[in-house]
């Protein structure tokens, strides 16, 4: 009975000081401290830890804390599985489905190109804006082009808002296959390429908005003058009118005044 009971003890105390580890070793996996967590989940997964197990195949199989081996990841997994470990299958699957996909990572981290946020993706038609307009027929044209070019330029921004965090952008299949480094450098390109997209519509939005302003206060500026041009002949011509009015009543008096001294 007292050997039974001093190994119990001694069990109660391995497992005390165990759980301490882990747990070092899990706040050292949460700080991004991979390495430093890597030597204690190898030691206690080593010691038989059924929890350290998983973590080591996991680290072994995403290259966390350590180059990355998918048969080292495979047999602590395995190890894992036969203790009973509820998860150990799961983790086996993403380790295989991720040597499976490499190639789907590598585009996120190396050639992203931001295809599916492009802006000519959109088939925005830049509008044809004239240096000024002179009818309303043209200026009616003139703004429907702009503001359909507005419209869709909108859409455009609002897709790349959409899409800017990386977790939308990445699909989630992949996502969940890349490991702490691979995600860094993916956000790194993705924000990269986003904003040189963002850059170059940038600079056409400016430059046809520059256009419509020039456009927009030329045709005013010639609307104006047109509209002096036609009161100023309105007036002329209502000045002609009064004078043609002026002449045909100074040559009825005359005409009269004839007449009263032909009767005399």
């Amino acid at each position: 009975m007292k050997k039974i009971a001093l190994a119990m003890m001694l069990i109660a105390s391995f497992n005390v000081a165990h759980g301490g580890e882990l747990e070092n070793a899990q706040k050292l996996w949460d700080g991004k401290e991979f390495y430093k967590a890597f030597q204690i989940f190898n030691k206690l997964a080593e010691a038989g830890d059924v929890n350290a197990q998983l973590q080591l195949g996991e680290m072994y199989g995403f290259g966390e804390g350590t180059s990355e081996d998918p048969v080292k990841a495979e047999y602590w997994l395995k190890q894992a599985a036969i203790k009973g470990h509820p998860e150990a299958a799961g983790s086996l699957e993403l380790v295989k489905q991720r040597q499976a996909r490499h190639a789907d990572i590598a585009y996120y981290t190396s050639s992203f190109d931001g295809a599916n946020a492009a802006y000519a993706k959109f088939g925005c038609v830049r509008p044809q804006i004239p240096a000024r307009s002179t009818t309303n027929v043209e200026v009616a044209a003139v703004n429907s082009g702009i503001n359909t070019w507005t419209e869709c330029y909108g859409r455009f921004i609002v897709n790349l808002k959409n899409v800017a965090a990386p977790e939308r952008t990445i699909q989630p299949d992949v996502l969940k296959l890349m490991n702490n480094d691979e995600f860094l450098k993916a956000t790194a390109l993705i924000g990269k390429v986003y904003g040189e997209i963002l850059t170059q519509a940038s600079a056409i939005e400016k430059e046809v908005g520059n256009e419509s302003v020039s456009w927009k206060n030329s045709t005013e500026q010639f609307a104006a003058e047109n509209n002096a041009k036609v009161k100023s002949g309105i007036a002329n011509t209502e000045n002609e009118i009064n004078k043609m009015g002026i002449a045909q009543r100074e040559l009825m008096q005359r005409t009269q005044v004839k007449a009263v001294g032909m009767n005399k």
